[in-house]
């Protein structure tokens, strides 16, 4: 069973990364946004390194997707070892675009560069870093959903930019991953379109990730953490293709590299947003609220019957009554025996009353001595000793 588990696995995540793949690669050679077969001289290196970071990102993108794919296969009982066998599954699918960029490649002609090699070494490691991508998505959280949202938001920038140019019949651009490098949008905001699309891209997504986390009842750390994995691969993109030689690529360089912050920031703002008032049940201890960290203590029924029940609620009106009535009947018949004995031979315990002496702290022992025992023969004392001795 385990075994046919791995096989529908990998093999949703292995087919799923390769067309996945390939329809991104085909997808941007007819928009134009990819183009190998070009010259590009010295002063238009960047024109080149951007294509670098697609490549990537569609390696990575494409792993993704077959992580996602095999999700549906995957049982609920599934552990880690089954989830990273999918995760190199969808590794290996998506590094199938390594030779459709190759071949392309072997017709452009870049000033101290070898093309072939340089989009085949980008390719493999998007390939490379897809597999954790695709582990990712195979896991239970809702990394997958950060995947498809960024995903999505870098798909839709990129349309908006080359809407103008297929719509006019005009000279479509250089299209940056994650950029707004339409034609209606002026010189001066595309520079720091560049430099914010992508961490805003990324704040947002991981905001409304984190919320989602959020409802789903998940850890602190699994909600913080919900935002990551979508932008996460724009920054790996941008580091495998480097930084370029001028501003054009060097400012969406370094918003790809806080994208990933700026992912996790609005995570964890959704992690620690303020809660609404909870409902507790009537008798419970307030802030004593089941969580997923904290689940419910058992709880027994109640026993009014166990000895621990009789114990705490102490003696019974009736059983206090009896005993007191017993009481009195023993201190009655005591008191009638010692009626019928002789005055003399009466004991102060038989009256049930023994007298003391007043407590006198101040007083010296003498003098108490000499207060309270009189020193003739005659006192009450004496009488009481000799009527003892008779």
């Amino acid at each position: 069973m385990a075994f046919r588990t791995w096989v529908k696995v990998a093999g949703a995540a292995f087919g799923a990364a390769v067309l996945v793949g390939a329809g991104q690669l085909g997808l941007a050679y007819g928009l134009g946004i990819l183009s190998f077969t070009r010259v590009v001289d010295v002063t238009a290196r960047d024109q080149w390194t951007l294509q670098l970071g697609w490549v990537a990102w569609f390696a990575m993108t494409a792993a993704a997707a077959g992580g996602l794919a095999g999700r549906a296969r995957l049982p609920r009982p599934a552990g880690a070892g089954t989830r990273m066998i999918g995760a190199i599954a969808a590794g290996l699918g998506a590094a199938a675009i390594v030779p459709l960029t190759m071949q392309p490649a072997r017709g452009a002609q870049i000033a101290g560069v070898d093309a072939v090699f340089v989009i085949g070494a980008c390719a493999v490691l998007g390939a490379a870093a897809g597999i954790f991508a695709a582990y990712a998505a195979l896991g239970r959280s809702v990394s997958h959903l950060s995947l498809i949202t960024v995903a999505a938001a870098a798909w839709l920038v990129a349309l908006v930019s080359v809407a103008p140019a297929l719509i006019g019949g005009k000279t479509l651009p250089p299209v940056r991953l994650g950029v707004l490098d339409a034609g209606f949008v002026p010189d001066g905001l595309i520079e720091r379109f560049a430099l914010f699309t992508m961490p805003a891209i990324a704040l947002v997504s991981g905001l409304l990730i984190g919320l989602a986390a959020r409802r789903r009842k998940l850890s602190t750390t699994a909600i913080a953490l919900a935002g990551l994995p979508g932008p996460a691969l724009l920054t790996v993109a941008y580091l495998v293709a480097g930084p370029g030689a001028s501003r054009f690529q060097e400012v969406p360089y370094w918003g790809a590299m806080t994208a990933a912050g700026a992912g996790v920031f609005g995570s964890v703002l959704a992690a620690v947003l303020r809660r609404g008032p909870v409902a507790e049940l009537p008798g419970a201890t307030p802030g004593a609220a089941p969580t997923p960290d904290r689940p419910p203590l058992p709880q027994r029924d109640a026993q009014p019957e166990s000895a621990i029940a009789k114990a705490a609620a102490g003696p019974q009106a009736g059983t206090a009554a009896v005993r007191t009535a017993s009481g009195r009947a023993s201190v009655a018949a005591h008191a009638a025996v010692a009626a019928q004995r002789p005055e003399h031979e009466l004991k102060p315990s038989d009256t049930g009353v023994i007298t003391m002496p007043p407590f006198d702290g101040f007083t010296p022992p003498a003098q108490q001595q000499r207060s309270h025992h009189p020193a003739g023969p005659d006192g009450e004392i004496a009488d009481w000793v000799s009527g003892l001795g008779r």
